[in-house]
């Protein structure tokens, strides 16, 4: 997740400086990954100085000029520029450099048979004036320390890099992170403005979501804005989008995923005039095929959602659009849409077609549902404000309602879990501050989790959320003690160990992998086990939790043939999960062999491993395969 200083401003009120912003960041569990600015098309141009300007040998108008880019080195550039001389400090720009005045990007070329690596550009191609009749000329008293450092400069912001960890999707807006911040203490959090728009009747396309099973929509919002002008964004918002390293399209493809980053509402926005007759949100049919916006066409399979019209499939639900209905500079009506996703429709749907897009990202790991209307009149603001046209009033079409989690949190929990207490004011006031509705009864408080956080569940969760915004530092620190007449280790973790040991000790690697894997591969192995399946996992090709130790084990031993690896044997020990329920799992140890035996024994012929290699090496001193 990517943003600025100043973006993040626009919903915190804070004194804070940056770097203090920066460290509370990482205390309430946001992971600052990196706070830099972003290079631009301009850091290419560099101050230089010409070291000879010799005559061209094949044409009388150029000359080869060698010149200093700074860090002792030099380059030789092709130029027909009268002035080019000796010791003449100018502007330089490497291959790959995109020249300000004709967008044209340069290549290293021959020019009459010698290698030109770049140019020498005149004020003109710079932008900086009409002169064009030669190269740009820098006062000496005013650069000639500067040579190799770049000629422009780079006024863009500092650009902070989050690392969201999956059951944070509120976060995957700037608006969540400026709420985590405003409950920490670092400032007050701003009210989103409610500007009313004028309404200009209702919604003219009819929307309609099919019952059919594993329906992945639920929600659909959708409002039609009429007589637009679409064109190149304004400054601020190309700003904003060119800050996260993204290209600015035009200002209505730029203001739903401005929208979308400042929000964390992914929205859509189709030609109106190019929708035949209505929308179908439905699932989708084996066979059908549609062209998206990645200029790549898809053949879908049975249950995938569709957005659709009487012609065929528009869009593929909450992952990509289809270029029939794309907006373009010569759009002038557009049906905005704001929907929910189910997560594991969209998981489901991007893993089978192999396509990751920033609203799948979103989508995948659970989206406010409530956020239907608030990204509707956001972006319909701001589409008006910079492109005109009249809104029609919102049509939002829903299936199922959208159900409030409740926790019954008793307050001692938390000193009993972190080992500290805090006064019940302040643990109600953080509470408040992340959006939960709070009913206090005695020394129970009854909350009302927000719709932006499905990772909330259970009264653990609650602690974990006070902790993090009180801080973590307040957790006293024990010593370890000494002299301890007990056993560190109780049985089970001695035969943990003693297990481990044993079967290293017959010459298998141990491995350690994650307790998920992928449901293909598990299939093969899973038993008569019930395959459990993860609401939100932090991979698509990790989507269910394992019924045995072999299905990782066998992923990772292929993985290691394939990079020409031989004679390989594998173990780990570690949890399998028969149900979802608590205590239905089971701490195993497994092995697997590959390869030949005896490869480079000179005493004695290789042959291939099999079963009884196997049953002799890792069954001779264990009589148990579970603890």
């Amino acid at each position: 997740m990517k943003f600025t200083i100043g973006w993040l401003k626009d919903h915190l009120d804070t004194k804070f400086k940056d770097n203090q912003i920066i460290e509370k960041l990482t205390d309430v569990g946001l992971e600052v990954e990196s706070f830099e600015k972003v290079s631009s098309d301009l850091d290419n141009f560099k101050v230089a100085k010409i070291i000879n300007a010799d005559q061209h040998p094949n044409a009388d108008k150029l000359k080869v000029c060698v010149v200093d880019i700074g860090q002792q080195n030099t380059i030789k550039v092709v130029c027909g520029a009268p002035n080019a001389k000796k010791d003449l400090l100018t502007v330089y720009a490497g291959p790959g450099s995109v020249i300000p005045k004709n967008n044209m990007k340069l290549t290293v070329s021959k020019i009459r048979g010698v290698t030109s690596y770049g140019m020498l550009c005149s004020e003109s191609e710079l932008n900086l004036s009409d002169e064009s009749e030669g190269i740009t000329e820098l006062k000496s008293n005013e650069y000639s320390d500067k040579v190799g450092k770049n000629f422009f400069k780079n006024n863009t912001e500092k650009v902070i890099d989050l690392s969201i960890t999956p059951n944070r999707p509120d976060c995957l807006g700037v608006r969540g992170v400026a709420r985590d911040l405003a409950a920490a203490g670092v400032g007050k959090l701003k009210n989103i403005s409610n500007i009313k728009i004028k309404n200009s009747g209702p919604q003219k396309i009819k929307v309609s979501i099919t019952k059919d099973k594993n329906q992945g929509c639920t929600i659909f919002g959708s409002c039609l804005i009429k007589d637009v002008t679409n064109k190149e964004s304004p400054k601020w918002l190309k700003d904003k989008i060119i800050s996260l390293g993204q290209k600015p399209i035009s200002a209505i493809v730029d203001i739903t995923n401005y929208v979308m980053l400042d929000l964390n509402r992914p929205l859509h926005a189709y030609d109106a005039d190019k929708i035949d007759k209505e929308i179908i949100v439905r699932n989708s049919k084996k066979g059908e095929t549609f062209e998206a916006l990645d200029n790549k066409e898809y053949k879908l399979d049975n249950d995938m959602c569709v957005i659709s019209d009487k012609s065929g499939v528009l869009g593929l639900g909450g992952i990509i659009g289809g270029t029939r209905s794309g907006t373009e500079f010569n759009t002038k009506n557009i049906l905005l849409e704001s929907a929910y996703f189910s997560p594991r429709s969209i998981r489901k749907t991007s893993k089978l077609l192999n396509i990751d897009t920033d609203a799948k990202f979103r989508f995948e790991r659970g989206i406010d549902p409530q956020s239907i209307e608030i990204g509707l009149d956001k972006a319909a603001q701001l589409i008006t404000k910079i492109c005109g046209g009249k809104v029609s009033k919102f049509d939002v079409q829903s299936i199922r309602k959208v159900k409030k989690n409740k926790i019954k949190f008793k307050i001692s929990l938390f000193e009993k879990i972190t080992g500290f207490k805090i006064k019940d004011k302040e643990v109600i006031k953080i509470l408040i501050d992340l959006g939960f509705k709070v009913s206090k009864k005695k020394s129970e408080l009854e909350l009302t989790t927000p719709s932006w956080r499905p990772d909330i569940t259970q009264p653990i969760d609650i602690v974990e959320e006070i902790v993090r915004i009180k801080g973590y530092n307040n957790i006293e620190t024990l010593e370890p003690e000494k002299n301890r007449i007990k056993d560190t280790l109780n049985k089970q973790q001695k035969l943990f160990h003693f297990l481990q040991r044993s079967v290293a000790s017959k010459g298998y690697f141990e491995t350690v992998t994650w307790s998920f894997t992928d449901s293909k591969i598990n299939n093969l192995f899973k038993e008569n086990y019930k395959e459990i399946k993860i609401v939100n996992p932090i991979s698509s090709d990790l989507d269910v939790l394992r019924n045995s130790i072999f299905p990782n084990l066998a992923f990772y031993l292929k993985k290691n043939l394939d990079r020409g690896f031989r004679d390989i044997s594998l173990c780990e020990i570690g949890p399998i999960f028969k149900d979802n329920k608590p205590g239905e799992q089971l701490t195993v140890i497994g092995g697997i062999k590959s390869g030949k035996i005896s490869r480079l024994n000179w005493n004695e012929q290789n042959r291939l491993v099999d079963v009884f290699d196997a049953k002799k090496r890792y069954n001779s001193d264990l009589n148990r395969s579970w603890i």
